[in-house]
């Protein structure tokens, strides 16, 4: 069963510092040492059908969220800073509500708008195969859709060692992945809407 879990701050904080974690990524991610991650693919609220592949070749944020769970409530409009400030970056957002109708999930968009795909794991099988145990949780993947960060709780994301994290990960991008990207990104924008 998945609770909603809004762990102090500090506690955070001194859980990272005793497990080691270095001064390169933000005190409220960790690195990831676990298993890659399957993929994963699902129905979002207004983009169709969305895979995790659909992303590779730029970092990715994957993040497990429930609109009845207030630190996840809290913490969506930080995410939407975040995705309006990196925009044009190599990084993509993948919101994943767990769980919930659709409509429950489309009024709490309508009120709260968000520019990256929300993502609906209805029937729980993305959180169960990624062994997700809390909400919020989020995945930073690199551009092989490998898992390099992670946190079982909301952030900050307009705090700036978070954002430094994610910079120094964007830098280690190969090259040849930033050209398809770019590539990619020229291609859509080149389509008739």
């Amino acid at each position: 069963m998945v609770v909603c879990r809004h762990w102090l701050k500090p506690m955070a904080a001194a859980l990272l510092l005793v497990s080691g974690a270095t001064a390169a990524f933000s005190a409220e991610l960790a690195r990831w040492t676990g298993e890659p991650k399957p993929p994963l693919h699902l129905e979002s609220l207004y983009h169709g059908r969305v895979s995790l592949d659909d992303h590779k070749g730029r970092a990715v944020l994957v993040h497990f969220f429930a609109t009845w769970c207030e630190p996840c409530v809290e913490e969506m409009a930080s995410l939407e800073r975040l995705a309006v400030r990196r925009q044009g970056d190599e990084l993509s957002i993948l919101a994943i509500d767990v769980g919930e109708v659709d409509a429950r999930v489309r009024n709490f968009f309508k009120r709260n708008p968000a520019s990256f795909p929300v993502l609906l794991d209805r029937d729980r099988a993305v959180i169960k195969a990624w062994q997700v145990k809390a909400l919020p949780s989020s995945f930073i993947l690199d551009s092989n859709l490998v898992p390099v960060l992670f946190v079982e709780r909301d952030v900050d994301w307009d705090d700036p060692s978070v954002n430094s994290a994610l910079d120094e990960l964007i830098k280690t991008l190969p090259r040849d992945d930033r050209r398809d990207v770019d590539k990619r990104e020229a291609d859509e924008n080149d389509k008739p809407t």
